[in-house]
């Protein structure tokens, strides 16, 4: 991931950091293509561009890449709040239409609930023609154990 193209929307720049650089190296995100698109106050975008490693027959992309993708997307939405890591404690998926191997996918989140200590992070994956094809809810708990660079 490269930072210079992700667009921050007016978040403190240490929290911007903190979150281009953690998701930058994640092996997780690296191996499944996903891209953080843009970091807003309680938002975020990300894109995946899918490819056959992950389809099932018919070439269609496994429900399981994307709801990775959403909890990935949420994860990052409700860390803009404070900087603060948020560990995913449940996750809700609809799947509303297939995606092919073809098709790149946008996903975005926003916090609902900005808890201290509980949070509650709504997803939308989006094919690139803006056509929605999932729609997530998840429940996260903030790692009181992980301390960011700064706080440290």
């Amino acid at each position: 991931m490269n930072e210079i193209n992700i667009e921050n929307r007016g978040l403190d720049q240490r929290i911007f950091n903190f979150i281009c650089n953690g998701y930058s190296i994640q092996a997780c995100h690296l191996t499944l293509g996903f891209k953080i698109t843009y970091l807003d106050q309680g938002k975020a975008g990300m894109e995946m561009r899918p490819n056959t490693k992950f389809t099932t027959q018919g070439g269609r992309l496994h429900g399981g890449i994307i709801a990775t993708l959403a909890d990935t997307v949420m994860g990052a939405a409700v860390s803009t709040i404070s900087g603060k890591v948020y560990r995913t404690v449940e996750i809700n998926m609809n799947y509303l239409a297939a995606v092919s191997d073809e098709d790149e996918i946008i996903a975005e989140a926003c916090v609902i609930h900005p808890g201290n200590t509980i949070a509650v992070v709504e997803g939308s994956i989006f094919s690139k023609e803006r056509q929605l094809v999932a729609k997530s809810r998840g429940t996260f708990i903030r790692d009181i154990k992980f301390k960011p660079d700064w706080e440290i």
